[in-house]
């Protein structure tokens, strides 16, 4: 006789804490570092979480700082929001500690390796192995480690830890399963010409390509969506309080160096925008024609709402997640100065798409049995895009 084990409870460590924000009836008047904090330090994180909650059938949510016996008598097992959390900038040894205190099994979801660019030999802090080891100790042999593409495998096994790859949860918003198929309807009917760029930052070495991006949301009435770091944020919130910094003199000076402060703040509240929730990016992407720029989920937002886009990779982070994904993608230094919808038109072929579903059906059934097999119920709209149910 095969007796069933039950469904565990989940408790979801993000990295941000902007729906508490929210609860307070904070977000509007909020300034820029306080919703920059809350984000997490990125609007991007948003996404994978709101894909990571919409992924699973229940769930609540949990702080680092929650009572380690309160998360127990609640929850049978963790959960952890990750993003690029392998690298020589982090130390996880803050994880390792407090994880080992919740003493309860985790599961990683979207951890990603940080480099210049893929194949760059990553060199994990003792904190972080610490980190990994606690989780490793406590999964019982079920994939613990869930993350964003290859590269970041490597590194992983390289440091003797298995992983199993499922992209990033943003994947899964759309419960559409012929996604792919549609955009390259849509574009073999012919695009219109208004862009959403994924808007990038202002300190890159070569300021160029970020500046023809700006020229496109200019001449072809686009939007210019913000995500990282706090200046980019004030720009986009453009409150008068918050453009009077020197970083944002700085944003001023290499971002948009031909127009005056005032000018820069106008600009900004006709062009640039910010969010804190994915369903109101992906229906505010919609009013547009194509993505296009250097932020990964700037442009996977956009083709889960239906809408062609292209990522301009400039590291492992966005390159790793666009090849995963089978999202198309570019160098940002090669991206042209004038002909934006063409370069989205020609990625987005009718074999591309069925490439994009195809690999989405293939992650969703990866996630769906790494999920399973930590007794964790699978939501209806993760279950809906698995090749299998």
């Amino acid at each position: 006789m095969v007796v069933s084990q039950s469904v565990r409870r989940v408790a979801i460590l993000p990295n941000l804490s902007i729906g508490q924000l929210g609860r307070a009836g904070s977000i509007p008047t909020a300034s820029a570092a306080t919703l920059t904090e809350a984000l997490g330090g990125n609007s991007g994180n948003v996404a994978y979480v709101d894909g990571l909650v919409a992924s699973l059938a229940g769930s609540h949510m949990i702080t680092w700082g929650t009572p380690p016996e309160l998360v127990r008598a609640n929850a049978d097992i963790i959960v952890v929001a990750c993003a690029n959390q392998l690298g020589d900038h982090v130390d996880l040894s803050g994880w390792a500690d407090r994880l080992a205190a919740f003493g309860l099994p985790v599961v990683l979801v979207g951890l990603g390796a940080q480099a210049s660019e893929i194949g760059h030999h990553l060199e994990l802090k003792a904190g972080t192995r610490a980190a990994l080891d606690v989780v490793a100790a406590l999964s019982g042999g079920a994939p613990a480690m869930l993350v964003r593409g290859a590269y970041t495998a490597d590194v992983l096994a390289r440091h003797g830890y298995a992983s199993t790859v499922i992209g990033c949860p943003s994947l899964f918003l759309s419960p559409t399963r012929d996604l792919g198929a549609r955009i390259a309807a849509r574009v073999a009917a012919g695009i219109g010409s208004r862009p959403a760029i994924a808007a990038g930052h202002h300190h890159y070495h070569d300021m160029a390509p970020e500046h023809g991006l700006i020229a496109a949301v200019d001449r072809d009435d686009g939007c210019y969506v913000v995500q990282h770091p706090e200046a980019m944020i004030a720009l986009a919130r453009s409150d008068p309080t918050d453009t009077e910094s020197a970083p944002f003199a700085l944003l001023v000076e290499r971002l948009l160096p031909d127009l005056t402060l005032p000018e820069v703040r106008e600009w900004g509240r006709r062009r640039a925008f910010v969010f804190t929730d994915s369903q109101s990016w992906m229906s505010f992407l919609r009013r547009y024609d194509y993505a296009i720029g250097p932020r990964f989920h700037g442009v996977a937002l956009a083709i889960q709402a239906e809408r062609p886009g292209v990522v301009l990779h400039v590291d492992s982070r966005t390159q790793e997640m666009a090849q995963t994904m089978a999202i198309p993608s570019l160098p940002f230094e090669a991206v042209p100065t004038s002909d934006l919808r063409d370069v989205v038109a020609r990625a987005w072929t009718a074999e591309a798409g069925i490439r994009f579903d195809t690999r989405r059906a293939a992650l969703a059934t990866v996630f769906c049995a790494a999920l399973r097999d930590h007794r964790i119920a699978v939501g209806p709209r993760l279950a809906a895009l698995c090749t299998r149910a």
